[in-house]
């Protein structure tokens, strides 16, 4: 079988560590891909974490359209007939491409604008469409002026009703896009978690530092609510609790908006990120809202305590695996705080560990997503049948 899928290189993001997980998961099987990947970079260095894939097996195409930078094009299109005119173009160079290639089915993550020019070429050109949720660009644009944000729900609505089968990753993200995105039951959805990547499960894990470092991980934007973090660390030093604090963030992010106290460091390597878990003492994910949260799972699986918001979709796991007090509501800013002090440095027992990680196992994980792309694509196959025999 052939996938179509979109290519990101953000190792903050979890849409990258995931799709590189099924991909070499299904690398193995002899699968094939076509890797198409829109930047809107005008700058970017080689592809290094594809070159391990066999190019027989993983046809890597890419479209710049740093010209076309969605901030600006929408306020001169605020429509979706607007949109698609502006971004004609790439579209019919992604058209291309799938004509070119031919895959059985495109695989597409997240709902940005990115994966809806995929999703629209993908449908023009009559391929199925398995949609895995990353975000939900309904509720990350919320505080958008209401023309804007409207916008930006069809695009998610557009998305999500072109696909064939949709997986979610929790239950809290399901529930979500039914009540407020399509406010409609979804028929062919599957609740799959994020696959834990090996690395963070290869060697023994590392009891927490004794010292009090508590660290965010992640880019900076609205719905992700670091700057709670921050207030936490402020409050934590009017209180004299003495520690330090990190944030690893995108390279963009302004040190204006961030205590000086906080350590800012760049995006890193699923291996630089499995040392920095090691050197902490607690991770703290204060995030609005969040389909599932891919950091929280990685620290936990190497014995390191977080502290989640009660609306991240990982919070699911963490009740499962007996890890109750790693949850809770940040609408209460002091709670939280004394929530931290009791859990930075606090071990975590090896049977709650190991449950993260069968219940995130990336053998599992990919082999229900296999399923899931494999139902699809027989699926079609059985309706070109039908259609051959009835012409």
């Amino acid at each position: 079988m052939k996938i179509a899928i979109n290519l990101t290189r953000d190792y903050v993001g979890g849409i990258t560590t995931s799709n590189l997980s099924l991909m070499h998961h299904l690398h193995k099987h002899d699968y094939e891909f076509v890797g198409i990947e829109l930047t809107s970079k005008m700058y970017m260095k080689g592809p290094t974490l594809f070159r391990p894939f066999a190019p027989e097996l993983f046809d890597h195409h890419i479209i710049n359209i740093h010209h076309l930078p969605i901030d600006k094009i929408v306020k001169r299109s605020p429509t979706l007939t607007g949109l698609k005119r502006q971004y004609r173009e790439a579209i019919t160079l992604t058209r291309s491409i799938l004509r070119e290639t031919k895959p059985d089915v495109v695989f597409i993550s997240g709902t940005y604008y990115i994966p809806w020019i995929i999703s629209l070429a993908a449908r023009q050109e009559g391929i199925p469409i398995v949609l895995w949720y990353s975000g939900i660009l309904t509720k990350e644009t919320e505080h958008y002026n209401s023309t804007h944000h409207a916008l930006y729900k069809k695009m998610e609505c557009d998305i999500a009703s072109s696909a064939t089968s949709i997986i979610f990753p929790s239950q809290i993200c399901k529930t979500m896009v039914e009540k407020e995105v399509l406010k409609k039951k979804v028929r062919r959805s599957f609740i799959i978690p994020n696959p834990l990547p090996q690395i963070f499960t290869e060697s023994s894990p590392v009891n927490a530092s004794i010292e009090r470092r508590i660290c965010g991980v992640g880019r900076y934007s609205r719905i992700k609510n670091f700057d709670t973090f921050f207030k936490i660390h402020n409050i934590l030093k009017k209180q004299k609790w003495t520690h330090s604090a990190s944030f690893v963030t995108n390279a963009n992010v302004q040190r204006k908006t961030i205590p000086r106290s906080i350590d800012i460091l760049p995006s890193m390597t699923p291996e630089g990120l499995k040392s920095f878990y090691q050197s902490q003492g607690l991770v703290v994910c204060p995030s609005l809202f969040e389909t599932f949260g891919n950091v929280p799972m990685e620290a936990v699986s190497l014995g390191i305590p977080v502290l989640v918001n009660d609306t991240m979709g990982c919070s699911e796991i963490l009740r499962k695996a007996g890890l109750e007090s790693m949850v809770m509501s940040f609408n209460d800013i002091n709670a939280v705080v004394e929530r931290v002090k009791e859990l930075c440095g606090q071990s975590i027992l090896p049977k709650q560990m190991n449950a993260v990680r069968r219940l995130l196992d990336a053998h599992l994980v990919n082999e229900e997503i296999r399923a899931v792309i494999t139902a699809v694509y027989d699926q079609n196959r059985s309706v070109s049948k039908r259609k051959v025999h009835d012409e």
